[in-house]
Order: C-alpha cells, then sequence, then structure tokens
C-alpha cells in the first residue's frame, strides 16, 4: 500500500498534512464536478 507507506513513514508533518489537504481537494473537485456535470446534463434533457 502506498498510500500507507506514505503516511506512515517518518516524514516532516507538514508533508504529511499538505499531502492530507491535496487528497481531500481532489476528492472535492471530483465531487463538485460530477454534480455540476449531472445538473448540466438534466438542464439539456429539460431544454429539448
Amino acid at each position: 500500500m502506498i498510500l500507507l507507506d506514505v503516511f506512515s513513514s517518518p516524514i516532516a508533518p507538514g508533508a504529511q498534512t499538505f499531502l492530507l489537504i491535496v487528497c481531500i481537494l481532489i476528492g472535492l473537485g471530483a465531487g463538485i464536478s460530477a454534480v455540476d456535470a449531472r445538473s448540466t446534463f438534466k438542464g439539456k434533457k429539460s431544454d429539448h
């Protein structure tokens, strides 16, 4: 498990926090994109 190795390795706490924040931002970005795409497709279907 690469993620487990990264989080259990003795790296700087700042780097560990940075990785955690990056993972959260990627997850939020993907979720917002999915919701945005879903609402866009709904809007196109209702127009026609």
